[in-house]
């Protein structure tokens, strides 16, 4: 039961290393007050008006996995890429990581109390980070000029929050959702499968058909459920950790995706 929730664990502990990036700081205040650190990178080129793009991690992980060009998600591949394409990008920490870890309420400990029957605390992480990535929205948006695009691209856990940002979120235009675990409904509003009926945004799903954490049914009915018209759905031969040519897929879907969603 909920074995998804432990689904970040494989990747502790994982060293981090990234050369130096163009990324500026940016301070975002969350509903409740607390600090929401961020980062930007500008797009390449003089854009008045750009697309953005909001970046979402895994369990376990930080904001710095997409300055970093390593597994599990090459994530510096994809935000170069982005960033070549003329997107504006952002980066936020999860609640309890990355710059915002509590040594009393690490992620991976919260997932176990999760899968042993104490939901609660990791319910309430996955639930602001949420809203976190929607004051981060209004702040980015809050010059008043509607970019071309507004994108949100999450691997596994932050597949999860993404997809539940979007639920909740219209002014989301495109969404890319790497590995989303599957989460028991029993999880409220922690678990996409209780909200899909409210995404509606160009969707790219990406899964892996040995995937620990979803099976092919699983993701296949969180897919069906979006009322989205334009959804695609691609299907790696690989494990959680997707291969490095997930990136291809992405940016071959980005550049056909529609302008408009």
């Amino acid at each position: 039961m909920m074995r998804s929730l432990l689904l970040g664990l494989m990747f502790l502990a994982t060293p981090v290393a990234h050369a130096a990036s163009p990324a500026v700081p940016m301070e975002v205040r969350a509903e409740d007050g607390e600090r929401i650190p961020v980062w930007v990178l500008e797009p390449e080129g003089e854009r008045p008006n750009p697309p953005v793009a909001v970046l979402l991690h895994g369990l376990t992980r930080s904001k710095d996995d997409w300055l970093t060009d390593a597994e599990p998600t090459f994530g510096g591949a994809l935000t170069e890429q982005l960033r070549s394409a003329g997107y504006r990008v952002y980066l936020m920490d999860a609640r309890r990581h990355g710059a915002r870890a509590t040594p009393d309420a690490r992620p991976g400990a919260l997932a176990k109390r999760a899968h042993a029957g104490d939901p609660g605390p990791y319910q309430a992480m996955i639930v602001d980070t949420v809203r976190d990535a929607q004051a981060l929205i209004t702040k980015v948006l809050a010059n008043g000029k509607k970019p071309p695009r507004v994108l949100v691209a999450g691997y596994s856990m932050g597949a999860q929050v993404g997809l539940l940002l979007a639920s909740r979120e219209p002014r989301v235009t495109h969404l890319v959702t790497m590995v989303p675990p599957h989460v028991d409904p029993v999880l409220g509003d922690a678990a996409p499968v209780n909200r899909m009926g409210q995404v509606h945004q160009t969707w790219l799903l990406l899964s892996a058909n040995n995937d620990p954490f979803s099976t092919g049914e699983d993701t296949q009915k969180l897919f069906d459920a979006a009322p989205s018209k334009r959804k695609t759905r691609r299907a790696f031969d690989s494990g959680h950790a997707l291969p490095r040519e997930y990136l291809d897929e992405v940016r071959r879907w980005l550049s056909e995706a529609p302008r408009l969603p």
